[in-house]
């Protein structure tokens, strides 16, 4: 005959409180999992954690417009489309689709959209021809090209 479990306090305090500490353990970490994006975006903070966040774009398709004005839009610490051609004199708008600010500053000062904050949008017209590599200052590895042609 087998003899039943008995689940003791007393007999069993070190199991006990062993298993208490694993579940608050495993529910901690499930906590922060689902909440700012996992442990590390828990850790860094809100829009200070997402300063190194953005993308250069390299799984985007490249786009050739012929329009006199078009739009990339910032969004999700990224530009899209990260790869544009314009004709020279094309009117270039910046959408910012997030939350927190973003700029656009092309490579040697090439131009400077300014902090746009988030619904906010700025416009920019190169009349030179040339391939001009920009960045967000804010977020680093958010990068994009511009090319003029």
């Amino acid at each position: 005959m087998t003899q039943p479990l008995r689940l003791g306090i007393r007999a069993n305090l070190g199991q006990f409180l062993l298993l208490v500490l694993v579940n608050a353990f495993v529910g901690a970490m499930v906590g922060m999992a689902g909440w700012g994006g996992g442990y590390i975006g828990m850790m860094d903070g809100g829009h200070m954690g997402m300063m190194r966040q953005g993308s250069s774009g390299a799984d985007q398709t490249p786009v050739a417009s012929e329009a006199k004005e078009v739009t990339v839009e910032m969004r999700d610490f990224q530009f899209f489309p990260a790869k544009l051609t314009v004709n020279a004199g094309t009117e270039v708008s910046w959408v910012n689709r997030d939350s927190v600010p973003h700029n656009a500053i092309g490579e040697g000062g090439a131009f400077d959209t300014g902090t746009v904050d988030g619904g906010g949008s700025v416009s920019v017209v190169i009349d030179l021809s040339g391939s001009y590599p920009y960045v967000c200052t804010f977020h680093p590895g958010m990068e994009a090209t511009l090319t003029v042609r």
